[in-house]
């Protein structure tokens, strides 16, 4: 099996070419199932088959597509750099949370502001 780096280049194209940032159907039998890939203008797939069918030869004569042979150790390094990369350093590190003390004094007055606050919603009474 043989693997390939397929890129849409249809955004490379004059602006004036009716083939213009199009995207491309690209069909393969995978164990005999017709699978088919849509390429969007500058994208790229990585496809491992025997060998590529016609339809994707003539895209590649019709200048739309782009196709180059990887070997194995290139494409294990490719799918490396696409996985995202967990760091260790933003699970360890932790910013820590700063607890302030207050003096009793500065407690006493904030107890003394919310029970007078109470008293004052409580004592108001609505005559009729």
């Amino acid at each position: 099996m043989n693997s390939y780096k397929i890129t849409n280049i249809t955004n490379l194209v004059g602006k004036r070419d009716s083939k213009f940032n199009t995207v491309v159907d690209i069909e393969y039998i995978d164990n005999r199932i017709k699978k088919t890939i849509k390429l969007k203008s500058g994208e790229t797939v990585y496809l491992t088959v025997s060998s590529l069918p016609l339809s994707i030869h003539r895209l590649r004569v019709k200048n739309l597509i782009s196709i180059s042979e990887i070997n194995a150790v290139e494409l294990a390094k490719t799918m490396d750099d696409l996985k995202p990369k967990t760091t260790e350093k933003s699970k360890t590190t932790k910013r820590p949370v700063v607890v302030e003390k207050k003096s009793e004094s500065v407690v006493k007055d904030i107890k003394k502001t919310i029970s007078t606050k109470k008293k004052d919603t409580d004592d108001k009474t609505i005559d009729d």
